[in-house]
Parts: structure tokens; C-alpha cells; sequence
């Protein structure tokens, strides 16, 4: 048994086995033989390593003399594979563990990678990939080349990865991947906003569990507290199944008061809508109480089908919109690049800082227009708004906002039906475009603070990256000082401002927030029940005077402590379920 601790991303318990996307998805099915089996089992070991060579051997003679590097590869992979001292401690596993050729090889192997990780040497390093595919090669002869890939699972699988891009994350099917984690990424990474809106439970940052976990091992993740556990005991599977039925319970209660209203005590209405990845995300998001999608990230319409153009985004919007029933849409133009890199884009040495969202948009203007196209034409079947991402400077708002009216106006002498007056807004993410608010603010109908890459961006710290994410704060004075001078610009000029990010969806965050001003959050759909629950505790007067006594600290953590200790005599009842 091991227990490994990481970033806890995505709520929710699973228990399964092993799927390790590091070892080209190679499932062991079983990891342990009878003791009258050990011998026989030793045999077969050996006669997999007998056949590997063997084939090694006619590869390298027929590639030596044509490209000699590769026959010198595989000559050092025949040479590792035939190692006494790795046949002897596999032997010894068996013997001693009654386990199975490939789970004895798997540990084994596991074992080695993980003490060349640990010199650091570069020298050394290039012996783990030498080490990886000779156990690759080994396991696919021991299990006659049973390899089983995401797209072809039968049973259900907990993924442990070095790492999934948000592209990959938004492929897993739920039915069969019923948890992940991985080796980095933070709270706030595309990777970890996809798992939430799947609903997988999900620990990331933990940094060494991919080398930790071997195909087929029993694991239990924990994506409330941000734990994995490895070959769990007895006890620890029945504790887990426990905490997994009681917080199904709570779930389950925060859901059928869903439909209550987002209102202070005191009678303020707030509205909680819903961020969304994936078209099939509405109809949970209206169930889970939603006042409408305040963001609805297309670019993975464009990951998934990016030679589809307008028409493929006019399906989805007219479809989302058809399930929302009337409630609002806000549908973000593509924020591509970062993490969500499109097939065939160049390497960048920063994607973050380099050509992302906007820029990558008028970079390439086609798929852009396209996209407007599409927004404005659903426009005409409900209230629809468009809002445009990782603005930094006017000039880029200004020729944004010029493509939109020149697609209009195609629009028109097409004699197409489009929404004339689509209210457009922009998402506030670097603080270049909050401290210029003002000029923006007579330009749109409405900004959306972006607190994930706003808090990215101001603190310069790389929220993928768990090396720094005890930098990612929130709650640092300069975070919300910038929130707090939108919220006036939005007063000044008379237009809504919201929030959207998981920065609103932490409970002791709320009552700042609302106490800064704002009135309208976009979350995770999940999450929606619980928050309004807190909005409905809350007295308006009283958060307005913990929000001005916040402002005047001078550290995150010290208003972090603020406010649970607010919450805990405030919110008891909340907070003691919720902090």
C-alpha cells in the first residue's frame, strides 16, 4: 500500500484498476499465480525474454549496415533484456510474491526507472526511456500483444499519465474512465476545468504516480482530497466506499434545492450560471439550477472537428440554446493555443504568453469569421450573447470588434437572418486590459473577469504547473484590487460585470466577492447548488463590511484566514460541511 498526495481537481471517489497511459495503455489482467504456478510461471518469463531476443536479434541484423543507429539501439535493448541481475530479481518477486511474469517485471522495472529519476543525472536519464520500452516489448510477448487503448476499453479503468492534454481529457468516455491523475498540472489547468465538466473525479500534481503505479494495480482516487492511494487496504476500500455514499448524500441534497433562488438574506438577487465545454453539458447545467451559460468554451467544438466551420458551430450554439429554454448563452470565441493547442501549430518556447486566444484569431482570421458567423446567426432563436477572449490592448478590441461588424454586414447583403444588436463582451484576464477598463467599457455591453488567467497573469505564476502552485493565490491583494476597480467601471458606466472562473466556486470566496459587488458568477455546473445555498446565507451589509476590512491586509493568506474564520461563525452549518 501507498499513498501519494497531489492536487485535488475534480470532486469525487473511484476505485479501479490501473490504466498507465505511460506504458502505452498495456493492461496486466492478473497480477498473482498459486504457489504450485511459480516455476511454470518462471518459465514463461524466461520465454518471453527467449522470444523478444529472438526477434531483436533478426531486426538488428537486418537493419545493421542500412541505419546503424537503430540496429545500436536494439542491440542495447537485447543486451537489458537479457540482464541476470533483472532475471534474478524477477525470479525473485515471483517466488517470493507469487506474482505473475508481468506484474514481477512491471515493479521490477517500476523500481529501476524510479532510482535513475532520482540521480538526476542526464546521462542516466537516457536509460529510463532503454528501460520503458524493453518492458513495453516484454509485456506485449508475455501477453501475446494484448494492448488496450482508451477507445477500446471493456471494463472500467482508473488513468494514471505523466500528463493529458485537455484535448485528450475531453475523449474519455465517463462510462469507463471513472477517475484520473497525473503527474502535474494545477487546479485551475484546461485538463482539470475538463474533468470537472465530465464529472471524473481527478488528482493531478503528484509527480511521481505515474512511475509509482503499475498497469493493472488496484487504486483508489480521492478528488476531494487530493489523494491517490495504491493497493489499498481492506479497511481503506470500505472508509473510502463510506465517505463516497455520504458525499453522494450531500450531493444529492444540494440538488433537489437547485431550483431556489441565488438571494441574500436581506433580498439582493444574484445570478449563478454555468461554464461549459461540450454541447451535452447544457441539460445537467439547467438541472443543477443554472440562470443560463455564462461561458461556453468553443474551442473544443474546433479541437474535435476542426475542418467543420460554420455551420457545425451554428448546430451546437442552436442545439445548446434549444436545451437551455430560454435562458441566456454567452459563447466565448475561440481561446486556442496555451494548452489547447490546434493540430499542426508551431512549438513556443511560452504558449501562454505567445499566440492565444485573440491573437490566434486574427492570426487566423477564416475559422474566426466563421465562427461570428454562426453566433450571430443563432442570435435570432434566443438571447445570445458573444464575449471575446484574452483581450490586452484597445487596438485588438477595435479590429475585433470591426471583423464582427464587416461579418455582419456579409450577413446582411447575403440576406441572411442574423441578431442585429448581439450584445458583445470581453473577458478580463491580464491586468493591461483591467487598468484600462474604462476606455473599454463604452465599446461593449459587458465584461467577464476571467479569474483563472487573470490571477495566471498577475501573479505570474503557470497554473498547470503544481511546481508553483502554492504561488497561485486568488486571494492576493493585487488579484482583487483589480476585481474590485472593474466592478466600478462597470458601476461608472452603467454595465454588468461577472465573474467567471473556479475562483467562485470556493465557498469562503463567496461572501468577499459579493461583498465586492458582484452579482453575477459563472461556474462549474456542479457546483451551482452548494454556492447558491451560501448566497442565500448571506446578509448583504455584513459582507460588504468583511470585503472592506479584507482589502486593507496586505497578504493572501492573511485574508484567507479572514475568511474562514468569517464563514465558521457566519456559515456554520455551510462551512462545517463545505471548508
Amino acid at each position: 500500500m501507498e499513498i501519494k498526495r497531489g492536487i485535488a481537481v475534480s470532486p469525487g471517489i473511484a476505485m479501479a484498476e490501473a490504466l498507465v497511459l505511460d506504458s502505452e495503455e498495456i493492461r496486466i489482467p492478473q497480477r498473482f499465480i498459486s504457489a504450485k504456478e511459480v516455476d511454470s510461471e518462471i518459465q514463461r518469463f524466461e520465454n518471453a525474454v527467449e522470444d523478444s531476443n529472438r526477434l531483436l536479434a533478426e531486426e538488428i541484423e537486418r537493419l545493421e549496415g542500412e541505419v546503424d543507429i537503430h540496429a545500436r539501439i536494439l542491440s542495447v535493448h537485447r543486451d537489458l533484456a537479457a540482464d541476470p541481475a533483472l532475471h534474478a530479481e524477477v525470479h525473485q518477486s515471483i517466488r517470493d510474491r507469487c506474482y505473475t511474469a508481468e506484474h514481477a517485471l512491471s515493479k521490477v522495472m517500476n523500481r529501476y526507472v524510479r532510482k535513475l529519476q532520482e540521480t538526476r543525472s542526464p546521462l542516466l536519464l537516457e536509460r529510463v526511456h532503454d528501460l520503458q520500452d524493453v518492458e513495453k516489448m516484454l509485456l506485449s510477448t508475455l501477453l501475446g500483444k494484448r494492448i488496450e487503448t482508451l477507445s477500446n476499453l471493456d471494463s472500467q479503468v482508473a488513468v494514471i499519465a505523466h500528463n493529458l492534454t485537455p484535448a485528450q481529457t475531453a475523449k474519455l468516455d465517463p462510462g469507463k474512465v471513472v477517475a484520473f491523475a497525473t503527474d502535474v498540472g494545477g487546479k485551475t489547468s484546461h485538463t482539470a476545468i475538463m474533468a470537472r465538466a465530465l464529472g471524473i473525479p481527478a488528482v493531478v500534481g503528484i509527480d511521481d504516480v505515474s512511475t509509482a503505479v503499475v498497469g493493472g494495480d488496484p487504486v483508489i482516487i480521492d478528488g476531494y482530497r487530493g489523494v491517490v492511494i495504491i493497493d489499498p487496504t481492506k479497511e481503506q476500500i470500505e472508509e473510502h466506499q463510506g465517505r463516497a455514499l455520504e458525499m453522494s448524500r450531500i450531493s444529492q441534497e444540494f440538488r433537489s434545492q437547485s431550483a431556489l433562488p441565488a438571494e441574500t438574506i436581506d433580498g439582493h438577487r444574484l445570478e449563478v450560471h454555468a461554464n461549459i465545454e461540450l454541447p451535452s453539458e447544457v441539460e445537467s447545467a439547467v438541472e443543477w439550477g443554472a440562470a443560463g451559460i455564462g461561458l461556453f468554451r468553443s474551442e473544443f467544438i474546433h479541437l474535435q472537428a476542426p475542418e467543420s466551420g460554420e455551420e457545425i458551430h451554428y448546430e451546437h450554439y442552436k442545439n445548446v440554446l434549444g436545451s437551455l429554454g430560454g435562458l441566456p448563452l454567452t459563447i466565448r470565441t475561440l481561446d486556442l493555443g496555451g494548452d489547447k493547442l490546434p493540430e499542426g501549430s508551431p512549438d513556443e518556447e511560452n504558449p501562454f504568453l505567445g499566440c492565444r486566444s485573440i491573437r490566434w484569431c486574427l492570426a487566423n482570421p477564416e475559422p474566426f469569421r466563421a465562427q461570428i458567423r454562426a453566433i450571430l446567426r443563432v442570435g435570432v432563436h434566443g438571447p445570445v450573447r458573444l464575449m471575446l477572449p484574452m483581450i490586452t490592448t484597445i487596438p485588438e478590441l477595435d479590429r475585433s470588434l470591426q471583423i464582427i461588424d464587416e461579418v455582419s454586414e456579409e450577413l446582411r447583403s447575403e440576406g441572411i437572418e442574423f441578431d442585429e444588436n448581439i450584445p458583445v463582451g470581453v473577458m478580463v484576464e491580464v491586468p493591461s486590459l483591467a487598468l484600462v477598463a474604462s476606455h473599454v467599457a463604452h465599446r461593449v455591453s459587458f465584461l467577464s473577469v476571467g479569474s483563472n488567467d487573470l490571477v495566471q497573469y498577475t501573479l505570474a505564476v503557470d497554473r498547470g504547473n503544481e511546481q508553483v502552485a502554492d504561488l497561485y493565490d486568488p486571494l492576493h491583494p493585487a488579484v482583487l484590487q483589480l476585481i474590485s476597480s472593474l466592478i466600478r467601471v462597470g458601476e461608472e458606466h452603467d454595465i454588468r460585470v461577472c465573474l467567471c472562473g473556479e475562483m467562485a466556486s470556493e465557498v469562503i470566496h463567496l461572501p468577499l466577492l459579493v461583498g465586492l459587488g458582484l452579482r453575477e458568477f459563472s461556474i462549474t455546473p456542479q457546483l451551482i447548488p452548494e454556492v447558491k445555498q451560501v448566497i442565500r446565507h448571506l446578509v448583504d451589509y455584513e459582507v460588504r463590511d468583511l470585503a472592506s476590512r479584507c482589502m486593507q491586509l496586505s497578504d493572501g493568506e492573511s485574508i484567507s484566514r479572514e475568511l474562514r474564520l468569517w464563514s465558521l461563525e457566519n456559515l456554520p452549518e455551510v462551512a462545517s460541511r463545505l471548508i
